[in-house]
């Protein structure tokens, strides 16, 4: 059996450098490390063949048919809201990440993006689900993944905005898992006498939940069906009944996935296709020139189908999963100003080849995707909010509100989930209280 000074000889030496709770701490920090485990994937992608090199993969894009032309759309609408009332929904967000590309030093979550209500995107998400739970007539659990990062700062925001009105007993955080930072020889990175830890990923995310007793939480509560999203996205419809019914309602389906078209060519999305028969997502940089250009004969993308970070689960497939060992990717960063450090993480999609049933949701971009990556530009608060505006726009006057000017308009999604339940006289009443409007 290896030791950590076979191992990790600088560490070993750095640890009995030290004594009291200094070496206490260290110590805390080696027992999570699988140190035999990240000497292999040092030694594995230090010899592995650069992703796509020899063009031996077979990749075919991924069908999305439209989820708003089926037939069948009020019927997984009907089967959602049945869940919901049953209590076999939840709500699952990762949110391990910070605001800092956005000059907001705080939990990504608890970011504003400039609306005039001043809610930030776990605002916008608490009132949808308050929204559903108004009309379930019971809580919805959310589970909410959290990091080392900003795991007490997200609690203090939901603290301080006293939990949005939402059941506090039906929430829970948790942190997810962490990975050594490895210097380019394979020794473990330190700081201040401390391992550089850093996320292992979203892939991590099933582990997390498990291990951090919310899986058996969910399960001890009923819940059949679970819907996870990225903490970005500041039109996600979080616990989507027409999805969630979607997915009960095949039962050959286990995970299910919504996707959107992409922008353009050049937008930085991985996209959904089959890899040599299975299901995955291809990252962007991961993806040849001339797959991400190919056009048909409409001369419409081929690889078009964007992976937009929402997903459904059957909660079996979360036990599984759990146990479930990923594989392991390594990026080269510079940490703690060593350049060339392998850091490793293990990705969410490549679950999706290990399922028996894999489906795909088609959405629109307008009503469901706006992500909040960039200072400015694309994906950024600014086109955010003017996202946000111009939906809510289009739900008045698809009501039949007339509507003067240019100006936009944000709905109290305690008032409207989806577009649902407004008209001329709810807007006159609301008007300046659930409705604020605003100028782009």
């Amino acid at each position: 059996m290896n030791t950590l000074e076979s191992l990790q000889p600088e560490l070993a030496k750095v640890l009995d450098s030290l004594s009291g709770e200094a070496r206490t701490a260290l110590e805390r920090d080696i027992q999570t490390q699988d140190f035999n485990m990240l000497a292999n994937l040092v030694k594995e992608h230090s010899a592995a063949i650069p992703t796509g090199a020899g063009g031996e993969d077979e990749i075919v894009p991924m069908p999305f048919p439209h989820s708003e032309v089926d037939l069948r759309r009020e019927m997984w609408e009907e089967t959602g809201k049945i869940l919901l009332k049953k209590g076999e929904v939840a709500a699952f967000t990762l949110s391990g990440g910070q605001g800092s590309r956005l000059g907001f030093e705080g939990p990504k979550g608890a970011f504003k993006i400039g609306l005039p209500s001043g809610k930030s995107l776990f605002g916008l998400m608490a009132e949808r689900l308050k929204r559903l739970n108004a009309e379930a007539e019971r809580p919805i659990p959310w589970c909410i993944m959290t990091s080392p990062l900003n795991h007490r700062e997200t609690i203090a925001h939901f603290e301080e905005n006293h939990f949005f009105g939402l059941d506090r007993t039906s929430i829970r955080f948790f942190e997810q898992g962490t990975i050594c930072a490895l210097k380019p020889n394979g020794e473990a990175v330190v700081d201040n006498n401390r391992l550089m830890l850093v996320p292992d990923g979203n892939g991590g995310c099933f582990r997390a939940l498990a291990q951090s007793g919310t899986l058996a939480w969910l399960i001890e509560r009923g819940v059949r069906y679970v819907f996870l999203n990225n903490v970005d996205n500041a039109l996600v419809r979080i616990c989507d009944p027409v999805f969630l019914g979607a997915l009960a309602n095949n039962p050959g389906i286990q995970i299910s996935a919504k996707v959107v078209s992409k922008r353009d060519a050049s937008e930085k999305v991985g996209i959904f296709a089959f890899k040599n028969g299975k299901p995955t997502v291809i990252e962007y940089s991961d993806m040849a020139d001339d797959l991400r250009n190919m056009k048909n004969e409409s001369g419409e993308l081929v690889f078009d189908g964007a992976n937009i970070g929402i997903y459904a689960f059957r909660i079996e497939v979360l036990r599984k999963l759990s146990q479930a060992p990923l594989p392991w990717h390594a990026a080269r960063k510079t940490v703690c100003g060593i350049e060339k450090c392998w850091k490793f993480e293990q990705f969410l999609f490549d679950a999706f080849e290990t399922v028996k049933g894999f489906g795909t949701f088609g959405a629109f971009r307008e009503d469901e995707f706006s992500p909040v990556k960039n200072a400015d530009g694309n994906d950024s608060p600014k086109s955010a909010r003017e996202m946000l505006g111009k939906l809510h726009r289009h739900w008045l006057i698809d009501a039949g509100v007339k509507l003067s000017g240019d100006s936009l308009y944000e709905i109290s999604p305690t008032l409207s989930y989806a577009g649902e339940g407004l008209s001329s006289k709810i807007f006159e009443r609301e008007l300046g209280k659930n409705i604020l409007e605003f100028k782009a």
